[in-house]
């Protein structure tokens, strides 16, 4: 991307909006000296909606705020709406340097009901992207007459950028017992799911558990993600707003990538905890590896990602064999899945088909997804939903399954984690590894 002068942005900005006429939108991105894009979102503190999504490991990472357009959905059809609304914007947009990014938040449920959760999908006004040391901002405007003088301020506002340093975060020990949402109805509910399998109802249920933690202080989100992509720097830190709070986490599942024409996916499931020596991890993973239990389950997420790929046209979807994701607390199989794009085909088209996957869903999905809101106390919202961002194009973009998280709200921190539940499921173990997910974002709750 060449870097525009300011002089050069107001020329082309002025240009833009003369063509424009006061209609639709006006965007531009432009290169800016190194930023810290979460340390830009705590510094600017928007109201809700925000973006925000971070891979360390990758030096990777995306703040967003402050909608000028948005898009709510709801049902089954609710990535086809999207993708519409998504075309109807782009039609009405004057980009200079780079098309902008949309973020976009899917909960787990199509939201049929009308008090449920909507999807959602906004145009940021602002936002920052930082890759491997190079920082871009775009600025989006509604066409009205002074919007390149508007645009052109808020530009050498992001190029002179200053930081605002916050108070630090009260750190408070992390208590030995939460409250869980509907009391001790999990090993009960995987018994009776086991049950349900051996009956031919489904293959495969995920159900997940909710647990309370409430304390003097209020939660801080920009703190909690800070610990997070420190602690996490192979995961996916990120912060989406909901209706109930801010839910933050550091997921390490994409649910679907795609940049020039190429597709990736992944799954991952089948899990243990870390060794507390070097042999006894190496023993664990080994372990993890050889278990019938865990290889048939991740198996079957990986045979439905494939399977749903290749419903939707991508060309040469494959996989290789699984391999361990080891992170913090725990390990994973995790199994790459890669393909092709069709020309015909975009983003949302695509996501709608694999979310939600039999990674934090079911297997049939058809036959699985009806029985988890009669087992399950809470409601999931946007916790193992999608949640990312696509290119105003609809031809770029990227989804993560949103894991590994808690929803804040002022002193309330509600935290979540699942379990697949299999033929052979043992409620103890079931409840073991949901505990030792929990690790994850109760070590980094601030």
């Amino acid at each position: 991307m060449p870097s525009l002068t300011a002089e050069d942005l107001l020329v082309a900005l002025s240009a833009a909006e003369q063509a424009r006429q006061g209609e639709g939108y006006l965007c531009c991105t432009f290169k800016v000296p190194e930023l810290d894009p979460l340390a830009v979102l705590e510094s600017l503190d928007e109201p809700a909606p925000r973006g925000y999504f971070e891979n360390p490991s990758r030096r990777r990472a995306h703040a967003a705020a402050s909608p000028i357009a948005e898009w709510l959905g709801a049902g089954p059809q609710r990535f086809h709406q999207a993708d519409r609304w998504l075309r109807d914007l782009y039609a009405t947009m004057t980009c200079i340097g780079g098309v902008p990014r949309v973020i976009a938040t899917f909960p787990f449920y199509p939201g049929d009901h009308a008090e449920a959760q909507k999807s959602r999908m906004f145009l940021p006004a602002w936002q920052v992207v930082t890759e491997d040391g190079v920082t871009t901002v775009t600025l989006a405007d509604k066409a009205t007459p002074g919007c390149a003088a508007r645009l052109a301020i808020r530009a050498e506002q992001f190029r002179r950028f200053n930081y605002r340093p916050s108070t630090a975060a009260v750190r408070a020990p992390v208590p030995t017992v939460l409250s869980e949402v509907g009391g001790n109805w999990f090993p009960q509910a995987v018994q009776r799911a086991t049950e349900l399998i051996k009956e031919g109802s489904f293959e495969k249920v995920v159900l997940t558990r909710a647990f309370d933690w409430r304390r003097a202080e209020p939660f801080n989100a920009y703190a909690t993600l800070h610990r997070l992509r420190r602690a996490n720097p192979p995961c996916h830190a990120y912060l989406v707003d909901e209706p109930e709070g801010a839910l933050v986490g550091a997921t390490p599942e994409t649910l679907l990538s795609l940049f020039d024409g190429e597709v990736r996916s992944e799954a991952v499931a089948g899990t243990t905890r870390r060794g507390e020596s070097a042999s006894e991890d190496a023993s664990l993973a080994e372990a993890l590896l050889a278990s019938d239990k865990d290889q048939r389950e991740h198996g079957a997420v990986t045979a439905s990602i494939l399977r749903r790929l290749r419903m939707v046209g991508v060309l040469a979807a494959t996989s290789r064999g699984a391999e361990l994701l080891r992170l913090g607390n725990v390990m994973h199989l995790r199994t790459p899945i890669v393909g092709t794009m069709p020309a015909d085909r975009r983003f949302l088209e695509v996501a709608g088909e694999l979310h939600p996957t039999p990674a934090v869903g079911g297997k049939p999905r058809d036959l699985a997804l009806p029985f988890i809101p009669g087992f399950e106390p809470h409601n999931r919202g946007l916790y193992t939903g999608a949640v990312g961002w696509v290119g105003a194009d609809g031809l770029t973009g990227k989804l993560f399954v949103a894991l590994r998280c808690a929803r804040l709200k002022g002193n309330v921190a509600r935290a979540f984690a699942g379990a697949g539940i299999v033929e052979g499921s043992d409620p103890a173990s079931e409840s073991a590894e949901t505990e030792m997910k929990l690790r994850t974002i109760l070590e980094a709750l601030t």
